[in-house]
C-alpha cells in the first residue's frame, strides 16, 4: 500500500512485493527448528503452519492463520505482517522563510513490520538540493538507506534511480531498492521498497512510496 502526502506523501510500484513461496517459507520454519524439535506437538503443528504460511503467501490468509503463526515467535518474527498499517514519516531542514538556500534536505521513511510487531527494516530516501525561491536549481545528493534493520535483511541493487525537474518549480527523485530477507541457509523473500520525493522552489515538498 502506498499513500501520498504533501509536506508533512499513491500508486503501487511497478515492481510488486516479492511473494513468499511455500518451499522458502518452510525453510524459515526448518531453520529455527520449530518443525524439527522431535516433539509430537511440533509434528502435528507442521502441516497447519505450512498451510497458514502458504495462505499468507498467496493473500488468502485468515485471522486464525495469523494467530497460529504468531504462536511461534521464531517464525512470526521473520514473516512480514500483511495487515500492518502503513507507517511513514518525513523530516526536513528547509525553511520557507529563506528565499534561496543550498544544503536543504528532505528525509522520508517507510517501515516494514513482522507478525510480532517488530521492525524488519525502515527504508529511507534523502535528497539534498539548492533552490532560489522559485526554482529547484540543483541536486547536491540523492540516496537511499536503511535503519533499524534485522540481521535477516540483505541490501541488494537499486532497481529504479530517476530524477527530473531541475531548473523548474519542482524537482523529483524516485529510488527503489531490491531487498532480500534471508536466513543462514536461504533467502526466502524479495521485496522492493520505493520512495518518490518532490521538492519545490518555495521550500515545500511531497512524497509517496511503499515499504515493500
Amino acid at each position: 500500500m502506498s499513500m501520498r502526502f504533501s509536506a508533512s506523501a499513491g500508486r503501487r510500484s511497478r515492481r510488486s512485493t516479492g511473494r513468499f513461496t511455500l518451499r522458502t517459507l518452510m525453510a524459515v520454519c526448518l531453520a529455527f527448528g520449530v518443525l524439527l524439535s522431535g516433539s509430537t506437538t511440533a509434528a502435528f503443528a507442521a502441516e497447519p503452519i505450512t498451510e497458514a504460511l502458504e495462505r499468507v503467501a498467496d493473500g488468502t490468509y485468515t485471522a486464525a492463520d495469523l494467530d497460529l503463526l504468531r504462536s511461534y515467535p521464531e517464525i512470526a518474527a521473520q514473516v512480514p505482517d500483511p495487515t500492518a498499517k502503513v507507517e511513514m514519516g518525513s523530516d526536513t531542514n528547509d525553511n520557507r522563510t529563506i528565499q534561496a538556500i543550498c544544503g536543504a534536505w528532505v528525509d522520508v521513511w517507510y517501515r516494514h513490520r513482522s507478525l510480532t510487531g517488530s521492525t524488519i527494516y525502515q527504508y529511507h530516501q534523502r535528497v539534498v538540493y539548492c533552490r532560489d525561491g522559485t526554482r529547484v536549481t540543483s541536486w547536491q545528493s540523492r540516496y537511499d538507506y536503511l535503519s533499524y534493520q534485522q540481521s535477516i535483511v540483505n541490501w541488494k541493487e537499486q532497481t529504479v534511480n530517476q530524477e527530473w525537474g531541475i531548473g523548474t518549480s519542482s524537482a523529483w527523485s524516485h529510488i527503489q531498492r531490491h531487498i532480500e530477507l534471508c536466513i543462514p541457509t536461504k533467502c526466502y523473500a524479495h521485496v522492493y521498497p520505493w520512495i518518490k520525493i518532490g521538492v519545490r522552489g518555495n521550500g515545500t515538498y511531497e512524497y509517496t512510496g511503499s515499504a515493500s
